[in-house]
C-alpha cells in the first residue's frame, strides 16, 4: 500500500457477526448536527474490519486487559461511561 495503511479517527462503530466471523464498521459522525427527520446526516463509514470469531475474541481480551492496565497505571480509576449510553447498549459496569 503506497504510503502505508490508512490512519483514521472514528467516533462511532457498529458490528455484525455470523457463525463464521465478525465485521466492525468504524465511522465518523457528521461535523454539523442535523435536524431529525428525512435526509438527516448519518455517520460516514471510514473503514470496515473483518475477522474470524477467534480473532475477535482475542482482540476483545487484549483490549480489555490493556485498557484496565492503563486505567490502573495512569488514571487511578476506570474511565466513566454515562448511564444512558450503557442502558442504550444494554451494558452495565459489571460487563467491564
Amino acid at each position: 500500500m503506497e504510503g502505508g495503511p490508512p490512519d483514521v479517527f472514528c467516533d462511532v462503530f457498529s458490528m455484525a457477526q455470523s457463525a463464521y466471523g465478525v465485521a466492525f464498521t468504524f465511522s465518523l459522525s457528521p461535523s454539523t448536527p442535523s435536524l431529525p427527520g428525512p435526509g438527516q446526516a448519518n455517520p460516514q463509514p471510514q473503514v470496515i474490519v473483518r475477522m474470524s470469531l477467534e480473532s475477535a475474541k482475542v482482540l476483545a481480551m487484549m483490549l480489555r486487559k490493556n485498557l484496565k492496565q492503563y486505567e490502573l497505571e495512569h488514571l487511578g480509576d476506570p474511565v466513566k461511561l454515562p448511564q444512558p449510553l450503557l442502558a442504550e447498549l444494554k451494558l452495565s459496569e459489571g460487563d467491564w
